[in-house]
């Protein structure tokens, strides 16, 4: 059992070096060029496994027995479903860009209740053992989950919809990789792993940078829209 967790260690740190590696090119590409493409898809891939293996290696922690090991796997292995169900959100607004009505399958609709179930119980947890990381963590988890119910349960309300979902699908997987990079390193910043501002600081930063990006996009697409102007993003 230990070689077996040692080798998804293995997978999960090369998924994550090839993840921080090219996460970056598809945000400084032209959109639906080739390079965005296949480094988009590249990162996916990488996102993916890091998301399984992540949470394949907190059912070691869990089942440890120790009772700091046990809650750091419960919540690690949120925030691997956290991160999964984002870049999954990105992949398939993308994939049905050109769907007109409500989409109500089980692809689209589990993973977004994944995240809403797991976070009001990750936020019982947290509250119980006054832990605001968690709370955090399970608000955020909750506030996607719902913004992607609805924009499944619902027909698109406008033409560029899906990029901005797609935006800001992958826009959050990003997030969280660069993270749990400096989760990771938090030694080197004199900090311990759940220390809350090695956790909220990235992701306030990046999250603002994200909101900025999606303002612009829906500037653009509005002022093209009154002028009678096509914006081609694929």
């Amino acid at each position: 059992m230990a070689l077996l967790f040692q080798s998804v260690l293995a997978v999960h740190i090369a998924a994550g070096a090839v993840a921080l590696s090219v996460f970056w090119v598809p945000l400084v590409t032209k959109k639906g060029g080739r390079t965005h493409r296949r480094a988009g898809w590249v990162y996916v891939v990488a996102a993916a496994t890091l998301a399984i293996t992540g949470f394949l290696l907190c059912i070691q922690l869990v089942s440890s027995g120790g009772p700091l090991r046990w809650r750091a796997g419960v919540f690690l292995a949120y925030v691997s479903v956290l991160a999964g169900a984002s870049a999954q959100f990105g992949v398939r607004a993308l994939g049905t860009k050109g769907r007109a009505s409500a989409s109500r399958g089980a692809i689209d609709l589990v993973p977004p209740l994944l995240l809403v179930a797991g976070g009001v119980a990750l936020a019982a947890f947290g509250i119980q053992r006054s832990m605001v990381l968690y709370v955090l963590f399970a608000a955020l988890g909750v506030v996607l989950g719902l913004s992607q119910l609805r924009f499944w349960l619902t027909p698109p309300a406008y033409e560029h919809a899906w990029f901005l979902a797609h935006m800001g699908g992958m826009g959050t997987s990003c997030i969280t990789t660069v993270t749990a990079f400096v989760v990771v390193n938090a030694r080197s910043f004199g900090m311990r792993t759940f220390d809350l501002p090695l956790w909220a600081g990235p992701i306030a930063v990046l999250a603002v940078g994200l909101t900025i990006w999606r303002r612009y996009y829906t500037r653009r697409f509005a002022r093209d829209g009154a002028t009678g102007g096509a914006t081609r993003v694929q």
